[in-house]
Formats: structure tokens, sequence, C-alpha cells
């Protein structure tokens, strides 16, 4: 058991050293590119980052930049996929060295749940990335309105909310601001940011922009009465978080609890995972590994209430 609980020391204080060492890379990289930018003199790239440079250059890496992005996690794909090669290389080595298991249950358990672990922080950064720009659509809206009411066109408005706000709402909206100077289409600007943020609250926002531009009316008027509505779903959405606030924490601690205890009895009995050695055992742990996507799956579905 000691062995067991100095491995998890280990391998807690080695991911502890990578994420700090990652956070150092990054502010070293952003004074670079401020320094070349004021100074005008380019800054000695390492070995590190030319081979993080080179890894970004392959499909793989440029199909999740784009999801760290939306997740706001500030590394390069690169960068990412070592701290996940390192994380099941740790659980590798913790399980086969300070637990004693055998080697294909070792292999089998970082290879299934650091990919799945991934996609699911990545999914949740998302929803919080998408839930943060939600909750500033209302004073958006209140921006948007009072510059309609000032004799703004839609262009000029945003370009106002760009300039008063902040957040991930003035990064997305400062994209779509950028492409109306290059000259691109209002309407497809605002659909092409519903495809980057896809939320129930910014679709109605942006078809609301989309009908008056195109049917006229009061645009002042129904953004301001949007602008309150907004305000109301965010208090019925704070109500429905605190209340399935329980059901959402044992989700999450659902696979936590599930391998503390394989842990407990590896522990307790004497060649525990040699059972998972056998075509049987390794059957069972499939099943056992369904089983708790399952059922995560489902605990968060009931949680998961639409307004």
């Amino acid at each position: 058991m000691a062995i067991g609980i100095i491995g998890a020391l280990a391998v807690f204080s080695m991911l502890l050293a990578i994420y700090y060492w990652m956070q150092m890379k990054a502010a070293q990289r952003q004074t670079g590119e401020v320094l070349e930018k004021y100074v005008g003199s380019p800054t000695e790239i390492g070995w590190s980052d030319r081979l993080v440079e080179r890894l970004d250059q392959y499909e793989w890496a440029k199909k999740l930049e784009p999801q760290l992005k939306r997740a706001s996690i500030q590394l390069r794909p690169a960068e990412y996929t070592a701290i996940l090669f390192l994380i099941g290389l740790g659980v590798f080595f913790l399980l086969y060295k300070g637990m004693g298991a055998p080697i294909p249950f070792s292999l089998i358990i970082p290879v299934v749940l650091i990919p799945l672990g991934s996609k699911m922080m990545i999914n949740s950064r998302k929803f919080l990335y998408a839930q943060k720009i939600d909750n500033q659509l209302s004073e958006a809206c209140r921006l948007l309105s009072s510059g309609a009411r000032a004799g703004l066109s839609i262009p000029q408005g945003l370009e106002l909310v760009v300039k008063e706000m902040d957040g991930p709402i003035k990064e997305e909206l400062g994209i779509v601001v950028r492409e109306l100077q290059l000259g691109k289409n209002v309407e497809v600007a605002l659909k092409d940011m519903l495809k980057r943020v896809e939320t129930k609250d910014l679709q109605v926002f942006i078809n609301a922009l989309v009908i008056q531009r195109r049917a006229g009316g009061d645009l002042a008027r129904v953004l301001s009465e949007m602008a309150a509505t907004m305000e109301e779903r965010k208090v019925i959405h704070k109500t429905i978080d605190a209340t399935v606030a329980q059901a959402r924490y044992s989700a999450y601690l659902l696979p936590v609890i599930s391998i503390l205890m394989v842990v407990m009895m590896s522990q307790m009995i004497d060649g525990f995972f040699d059972f998972f050695t056998t075509a049987i055992g390794i059957g069972v742990l499939v099943i056992f590994i369904i089983l708790q996507i399952i059922g995560f799956m489902l605990i968060r579905k009931i949680a998961d209430i639409k307004v």
C-alpha cells in the first residue's frame, strides 16, 4: 500500500512539474512575441520550440488546434499531446511498478482512459467557453440597442461591442468585425460565428439581427427586450445548475470511486491483477469500462436540463 501511495505522489509531482514547465514555456513565448513586435529583432528559438513548430504542421495538429482554442487551453497541439503522453506513461508505471498490475492491464487503462478523459475535458471547456459568451450576450444586446438608437448600423454596433467589452465575446465578435472590414457579408459572418460557437442564446441573437436587417423595424427595441429575456434565462440556468449539481458531480466521481476500489482491492488481495491476464478477465475489464462510460453518460443526460 505504501509503494502505491509513493508511486501516486511521484506521478502527481511529475505532472505538476510538467504543468509549470508548460506554463513557463507559454510565458516565454508570449514575451518573445511582444519583444519581437516592439523591438523588431527576432528572439532566439530553442530546439524544443522548433520541434513543437514542426509537429504543429501535421494534419492531426491542425485539427486539434481549433478545439484547444475553443476550449480556452493555452497550449499548442504538440504540447497538449506531449502532456497526455506523459500522463499515460505515468499511469502505466504507477499500475505496473507501483501496484504490480500485469502489462496488458497497465496498457489498456491509460490507452482507454487518457483519450476519453481528454475528450471529456475539451468538451467541458468548450461548454464553459460557450457559457461565458451566453452570459455576455445581454450586455452586448444593450450596447447594440444603444448604438441603434444613436443611428449606428449593425457593423458599427458590433465594432462598439468589441471596443467596450472583453472576454470571449470580444474575440468572437472581433473575428466578425475583421471579416466585415474585408468585405464579407454580415449574415454570412454572423452565421460563421454560430458555427464556431453553437448555443441556443447565440442563435436567437444572430437570428434577430439577420431578420431585422432583412425586414427592418425597431432594432433598438428588439435588442432591449432580448437583453431582458436573456437576463431572465441566466437566472433560470443558475437555478437549474444549483439543483442538478449533486447529480453532475456524481457522474464525475463514479469512475474515480471505481478506480480507487480497484486500487484498494489490489492491495488487499494477493495476485488480484492475475485474473485480468486471462481471456475472461479481459472480457470483464472491457465490460467494466463500458458500464462505467454508460453510467457516466446516463447521469450526465439526466442532469442535462434544456431550457
